[in-house]
């Protein structure tokens, strides 16, 4: 028997939850959750290798929804700051702003300009994730 897809839900689930907007990835819910997640409830995929298909849905068996104290407890973006930088290589300084457990820290690092340039393609259009780099 198929139960909600909500991590510890047994509820039968009577309709479907898309995972992704403009995808066909879906998993069933009960109506309890469905109207949760709908309301705006924070919640992430765990589990399942499923990728969206053109042909409906696909991919849902083994993905479970995490939702409240399920979530895990990580460390949130808040804000970033990026500046180039110019010597023998190029690239960027990143500067992020975290929300910690702990209070708000502010992380730095330097980054090649070509994977600075790859993340900024994957954040851009994650449905097309750049190659890895040549060795």
């Amino acid at each position: 028997m198929t139960t909600c897809a909500v991590l510890r839900c047994a509820g039968t689930p009577t309709v479907v939850f898309k995972l992704m907007p403009g995808s066909n990835l879906e998993v069933p819910v009960c109506a309890g959750h469905k109207a949760v997640l709908a309301s705006g409830a924070r919640w992430m995929v765990n589990g399942g290798t499923g990728s969206p298909s053109d042909e409906g849905s696909e991919g849902a068996a083994g993905i479970s929804i995490l939702m409240g104290e399920d979530l895990p407890d990580h460390n949130r973006l808040i804000g970033f700051g990026v500046s180039r930088t110019i010597g023998d290589e190029p690239g960027f300084t990143v500067e992020l702003d975290v929300d910690a457990a702990d209070g708000q820290q502010l992380l730095s690092f330097w980054t090649t300009e070509d994977i600075g340039k790859r993340l900024g393609a994957f954040f851009a259009d994650p449905t097309n994730p750049p190659a890895p780099p040549v060795p």
